[in-house]
């Protein structure tokens, strides 16, 4: 099984903005990231955090200052568990 990118949307608000992606059964997460229709010249986006939470779960939250809607999207890369032989 190749590597896999999981990815879940969110909706965007003003104020604090947490999300999640879980890597399915059978897969370990290896990193992750968001992707935002903010930015351009003026910085609207400060993240607070961005982690693997879990073995199989990227964790992230971030503030909208400028309070721009619309959604976001929250990935996890997964990887694969080779069983041990």
């Amino acid at each position: 099984m190749p590597t896999l990118i999981v990815q879940e949307t969110y909706t965007l608000t003003s104020g604090l903005n947490p999300g999640t992606a879980v890597c399915p059964p059978g897969t370990v997460i290896t990193g992750g990231g968001m992707k935002t229709p903010l930015g351009g010249n003026n910085l609207t986006v400060q993240v607070c955090e961005s982690y693997p939470s879990a073995d199989n779960t990227w964790t992230l939250s971030f503030n909208n200052s400028a309070g721009t809607t619309g959604s976001y999207v929250v990935y996890a890369i997964c990887l694969p568990v080779t069983p041990a032989s």
